[in-house]
């Protein structure tokens, strides 16, 4: 059952289908035809294995923070971490990132919950006109006094930099 407040189902608890998949597929296509550097910084392709098949899947996700200097990456996975590109990585750590035309061996860490709605609330302060209509597609009000439990139950944040890069804790 729905929150009250929250009108039908939402794309945070439900995948995409029709238009709306194929629309969400566009990057991933343009990444695929080696146009993926067109979407700049905005979204990364993460190429990683399938851990019942084994074989080597790429999905496209929408960048929440990127460091220019350190090329690292901070994206969230929907749908309560059940995504499949999410539970992949969690199996076997991701293979390959590209952003714009940057590409490299990835190392990675999952975020706790309060890291994660740390980083969505500092983008929701920078972009606060997407915030509104990202709130309305996702069901959740970001003003309400339990956006934090909203927002930690419905998503999963993954910081990517590259491996060869030593990463330092006080970033």
């Amino acid at each position: 059952m729905e929150k009250k407040g929250v009108k039908g189902m939402t794309l945070a608890k439900q995948r995409p289908r029709g238009l709306t998949r194929l629309l969400a597929k566009l990057p991933l296509l343009l990444y695929r035809v080696g146009l993926g550097w067109l979407l700049g910084k905005l979204f990364v392709q993460i190429t990683h294995r399938g851990r019942k098949s084994g074989r080597i899947r790429q999905t496209v996700l929408e960048v929440l923070r990127y460091d220019r200097r350190t090329h690292e990456v901070v994206v969230v996975s929907g749908w309560q971490g059940r995504t499949d590109w999410y539970r992949n990585i969690q199996r076997e750590p991701a293979l390959w990132v590209t952003i714009g035309r940057i590409s490299y061996r990835p190392a990675q860490e999952l975020l706790s919950p309060e890291e994660t709605y740390a980083v969505v609330r500092e983008v929701l302060r920078r972009r606060p006109r997407e915030a509104k209509a990202l709130g309305a597609v996702l069901g959740i009000d970001f003003t309400a006094p339990d956006a934090e439990a909203q927002v930690t139950r419905l998503f999963r944040g993954v910081r990517f930099w590259p491996a060869y890069l030593s990463r330092q804790d006080d970033k």
